[in-house]
């Protein structure tokens, strides 16, 4: 199936990156998303292709040369407090001659997962303004000079989701005072797993009890707890229920 570049959306690195970078030097960075973007030019690598022919030459003889990274164009409705368009502006600064690191995020992956992911890195010129009349947007163009091969990496899927092996435990004195604590318990699944839990007194949700520790207080006398994880990551999630503590005693 032909995908089209609706819901792609592309971030920048307000931190100069000055020198190559791998996949997960990439991966590693903090990305801002640069916002309207409504049009992007032609990136991806050209390379001058050399011919020499002597007297002899039936065939041309070729040789790759020097590749070029691309000089793509960035247009944005522009928008003056947006934190990436901000972050382009102060790289496209006269005088500014720092690389910075960009990412390209493709609406082509499977549900719950990640599309294609475009890096790439070079300075920022421009930007341009295209003007027009009445019914023309006010928009913004920025020029990348990209000085590294692009690395592409391709969609991944949700992969599977949290199962649970081994079910939470409490463990703790239930008495007023004291602190109960939740384990995770176990479950498999593809990383990266995160935990979030809810304490019950007497099968009722204690409001703001979310954390994985609960400090018994007087009004706990006599209830029972128990304490629900929910384990997620991006393929789904799954609960996991923990023993119950015997009722609240005073201190």
């Amino acid at each position: 199936m032909a995908n089209t570049n609706a819901a792609s959306k592309w971030y920048v690195c307000a931190t100069p990156q000055n020198n190559n970078l791998t996949q997960s030097d990439y991966e590693s960075l903090i990305w801002t998303l640069i916002s309207k973007v409504g049009n992007v030019g032609e990136t991806g690598k050209s390379t001058n292709v050399l011919t020499y022919n002597t007297w002899d030459t039936e065939v041309a003889d070729k040789a790759k040369g020097i590749t070029d990274a691309g000089s793509p164009t960035i247009e944005c409705a522009r928008e003056p407090d947006d934190a990436g368009q901000e972050i382009l502006r102060a790289a496209a600064a006269v005088g500014n001659n720092n690389k910075y690191a960009f990412k390209e995020v493709r609406a082509d992956g499977p549900l719950g997962g990640t599309g294609t992911i475009f890096y790439n890195r070079g300075i920022v010129a421009g930007p341009t303004r295209p003007n027009g009349g009445n019914e023309d947007f006010d928009l913004e163009v920025f020029t990348l000079g990209l000085v590294q091969e692009e690395i592409i990496v391709k969609p991944t899927s949700a992969g599977n989701p949290p199962v649970l092996t081994a079910a939470p435990a409490i463990s703790g004195t239930a008495q007023v005072g004291e602190t109960l604590t939740c384990s995770n318990g176990t479950f498999t699944g593809d990383a990266t797993i995160t935990y979030t839990y809810q304490w019950f007194a007497n099968g009722v949700a204690v409001q703001g009890a979310t954390a994985n520790t609960v400090t018994l207080v007087a009004d706990d006398v006599g209830k029972i707890f128990m304490c629900r994880v929910t384990a997620r990551n991006a393929a789904g999630y799954a609960f996991g229920f923990s023993n119950t503590t015997s009722a609240v005693t005073a201190e």
